[in-house]
């Protein structure tokens, strides 16, 4: 499970050097386009991660009780 949010937290870090720096690689547009993309994939895996843990430890606390 470390080595998703991992991923996920280098992803979020690539996508936004891509968009912020990645003028100086490709043209302007593209390096956006595939910031973003990158960028908003890496926060949408990292929510549901969030999301799952909650879940799960909810559960498990009204097993306990």
């Amino acid at each position: 499970m470390k080595t998703k949010r991992t991923f996920y937290l280098v992803l979020i870090v690539a996508g936004a050097l891509i968009a912020g720096m990645g003028d100086h690689i490709m043209q302007r547009e593209y390096a956006l386009s595939i910031g973003i993309v990158l960028l908003m994939f890496g926060l949408y895996k990292t929510t549901q991660l969030w999301s799952i843990d909650q879940n799960g430890d909810g559960e498990k606390d009204k097993e306990k009780n």
